[in-house]
């Protein structure tokens, strides 16, 4: 509805019980995804969730700002959530969008799960969930890289990474990955990837005539059992 360059040079403010209800990686999650509509930032009214995230993180104390009750706003989308299923970017745009019952069956031969956009614990709490005593499909590889050494470590300890590795996933350093392109499991010709990461244009992870699906957690660990783009609600 909005689509790339659809809030250039404007800020986004995030709204409604559906917002209310994330948690703070899934917040971040939208806010990342704000630059590739042309928005300048994605912004969320902070609650007690962004109090009790930020109570180890800041020493100084923090005044929270909320919109003016009478603030005017360019313009407003809204969106009935739940009535949406998830969703699939097809290469080579971020807002080819179109629901994963359109989509199930692409055969896929790399999920990427991580990196700023889809790299936090809970991110990859819910991947583990899904593959927690399951395996990769035989020709399909899954990589994973955290975030932060934050989520990684935290990761150890609570047994996630033992998790991905008994179902035979890659977990490299935390970082960008193969999501920039540059290492990690950038793609061969002709290959087909579905990443949790921000971005799918041509080239990007890899040669040109490579294509790139974006997806949430969800649907990249139940795609990478299936080795084929799978809803997450049927495993």
């Amino acid at each position: 509805e909005i689509g790339m360059g659809g809030a250039a040079y404007q800020s986004v403010r995030y709204a409604g019980p559906a917002v209310k209800g994330m948690d703070i990686g899934k917040r971040m999650t939208l806010s990342n995804l704000v630059i590739d509509i042309g928005a300048k930032n994605g912004i969320f009214e902070p609650d007690e969730k962004t109090r009790a995230f930020l109570k180890n993180r800041m020493e100084e104390k923090i005044d929270f700002l909320s919109s003016d009750r009478d603030a005017e706003f360019v313009k407003t989308h809204s969106f009935q959530v739940e009535d949406l299923e998830p969703q699939i970017a097809y290469p080579h745009q971020v807002d080819k969008v179109k629901p994963i019952s359109e989509a199930e069956g692409i055969k896929i031969d790399q999920v990427f799960l991580g990196t700023c956009t889809n790299g936090r614990y809970n991110d990859l709490k819910a991947a583990a969930h899904i593959l927690n005593g399951r395996k990769v499909n035989s020709d399909t590889r899954m990589i994973i890289n955290p975030a932060s050494r934050e989520v990684y470590l935290r990761s150890m300890r609570e047994g996630l990474l033992e998790i991905f590795l008994k179902s035979g996933c890659v977990i490299n350093n935390p970082g960008c990955g193969p999501c920039a392109g540059s290492h990690q499991g950038i793609l061969a010709s002709g290959e087909k990837c579905l990443s949790t990461g921000n971005r799918n244009f041509q080239g990007r992870m890899g040669t040109e005539d490579t294509e790139i699906y974006l997806s949430s957690p969800t649907t990249a660990a139940a795609t990478a059992i299936e080795g084929r783009i799978t809803d997450p609600r049927k495993t």
